[in-house]
């Protein structure tokens, strides 16, 4: 029977016995078949191999982290020198800066009222001019060519 055989080793494929389990269907002997495929001196050697390769990767990062922290700690010297360095003079200058700046304010404000007064004494100015006019004073009168011509 030639068409009875496909149906056959379907029916044998089905009921398939693990490998390394001696053709036994009994459950907790198929078990112990799975484990005898297990090599644990093979995975206690993977097992050590990652643990070294992880205790390598993290020896290297241990000692970026610790020069990472000599780094900032030289930075941090170097930065305090710096400001040991240039505190104490900033700290003489800065009342003569706000001194300084104090004055500035002061002297814009003078000069407004400089201004202020120039427009205050423009009629005075007129009327001197006028006056110096009735006593034979030329009003509009350059300095340097009343020296020429005396």
């Amino acid at each position: 029977m030639t068409t009875g055989e496909p149906a056959d080793a379907a029916a044998n494929s089905a009921h398939a016995v693990p490998p390394g389990s001696g053709g036994s269907t009994n459950p907790i002997e198929q078990l112990f078949g799975l484990l005898t495929l297990v090599d644990p001196v093979e995975m206690v050697g993977k097992a050590i191999d990652t643990s070294r390769r992880t205790t390598e990767a993290m020896l290297a990062v241990l000692e970026n982290f610790a020069g990472t922290l000599e780094n900032l700690n030289r930075t941090t010297t170097r930065v305090n020198a710096l400001l040991d360095d240039v505190e104490e003079p900033l700290r003489r200058v800065m009342p003569q800066v706000g001194a300084a700046m104090n004055a500035m304010a002061a002297m814009g404000e003078v000069a407004a009222q400089m201004g202020e007064i120039t427009k205050r004494l423009g009629p005075l100015t007129t009327l001197a001019e006028n006056a110096g006019g009735l006593f034979g004073l030329r009003p509009n009168r350059n300095p340097s060519t009343s020296s020429r011509t005396e």
